[in-house]
């Protein structure tokens, strides 16, 4: 009858947790996207965007709205679930039939951890597709960089195993490639071929590239270099006009796979990646933020069952909530300007604050 009577507390209290947290989600995301609405629709007006388009902006910005907000709706959920328990003397009466602070909160602890792995979820599969897609909305279709040349890149080079390519000037108005050129490396550094082009042209997704005013030289050891001239060749190569719309490749875009993938190939290309590696490691630790904040909230949330204060718990808890966010910041800086290592800057945040969590709800354990 007792242990009935436990799960039957456990189940009011997860109910009750639940319900705040979803009210609060839909009106931080609904907060959020307003203020973003306002934010942007004068580019919108400007530009005379369809509402198809804009509303696809808007919906696609949703994954990643979601897992921002989820950490901070659970702060604010477990202060009022706990709050308003303590409030109204629930609390000190389930503390009264001897039930401790983490028995009371695991309900809590338990669901907010399944949110974190949730949140790593919905980060490795839908937020990274939404990313590009907001990305290339805002971009091409909203601001219509393409047309004002805004994309333009000068000076841009690219390896692709032993071949080195390079272009002076992309125009995203047009997607021509000025002065393009590609060298042939040979095991051993000795140039083989020389591929010069005036202008490479994008045709479309099925042609791909065509070069214009193509120089092809051969190079053969203890030999003059063979110059071979024509007026028109194709170039093959996977890179499309998008792949030069940004000289950098935002770690928001792609999923933990993809960013492993993109660090090797960067590697690979002799280019450095220290600077990626913190993202890399925070992309697994930054969704336990969700637990974390449960954490840190419970005891701040209990102040009502002795003080009275709900504003108090309120305040000192958010306070704590969010100092979370400036120590995985200052941290996460410090791994990508390779001050500390990768892993330590991703999950330092973490450590510390979860080590808080713990020391206040043991000393919130004792009577007061």
């Amino acid at each position: 009858m007792i242990k009935t009577g436990m799960h039957t507390l456990h189940r009011y209290i997860f109910h009750l947790f639940i319900k705040n947290l979803f009210l609060t989600l839909i009106a931080l995301l609904g907060l959020f996207l307003v203020i973003d609405f306002f934010d942007r629709v004068d580019h919108i007006i400007e530009n005379e965007v369809s509402f198809s388009i804009a509303a696809q902006y808007f919906l696609y910005k949703i994954p990643l709205t979601f897992s921002l907000m989820l950490p901070i709706a659970v702060l604010i959920s477990t202060l009022f679930t706990i709050g308003i328990l303590s409030k109204n003397s629930e609390i000190t009466a389930m503390r009264a039939s001897g039930l401790t602070i983490s028995w009371i909160g695991r309900p809590i602890f338990v669901s907010t951890l399944l949110l974190s792995f949730f949140s790593l979820i919905i980060n490795e599969t839908l937020v990274p597709h939404s990313q590009r897609r907001v990305r290339e909305i805002y971009n091409i279709d909203i601001r219509k960089k393409t047309e004002t040349g805004s994309y333009s890149q000068k000076d841009y080079w690219w390896r692709s195993g032993n071949q080195f390519q390079s272009v002076n000037i992309f125009d995203s108005r047009t997607n021509i490639l000025h002065e393009f050129s590609r060298f042939e490396i040979s095991p051993n550094f000795e140039v083989r071929q020389r591929l010069l082009a005036q202008e490479v042209q994008y045709l479309n997704p099925a042609l791909g590239w065509n070069m214009q005013g193509v120089v092809d030289y051969n190079f053969k050891p203890d030999q003059p270099p063979a110059a071979t001239r024509r007026s028109s060749l194709p170039l093959i190569i996977p890179e499309t006009p998008k792949d030069f719309y940004g000289a950098e490749t935002d770690p928001d875009t792609m999923s933990y796979g993809q960013l492993k993938e993109f660090i090797a190939d960067q590697s690979a290309n002799g280019l450095a990646i220290g600077g990626y590696m913190a993202d890399l490691h925070a992309k697994v630790a930054f969704p336990f933020v969700v637990f974390i904040v449960a954490l840190l909230a419970l005891p701040f949330a209990m102040i009502p069952a002795r003080t009275g204060n709900m504003a108090l718990s309120f305040m000192a808890g958010t306070l704590i909530g969010f100092s979370y966010y400036v120590v995985h910041s200052f941290s996460l800086a410090l791994g990508r300007a390779e001050f500390w290592p990768p892993i330590l800057s991703a999950w330092m945040a973490t450590f510390i604050l979860g080590a808080i969590g713990l020391i206040l709800i043991l000393g919130a354990e004792s009577p007061s």
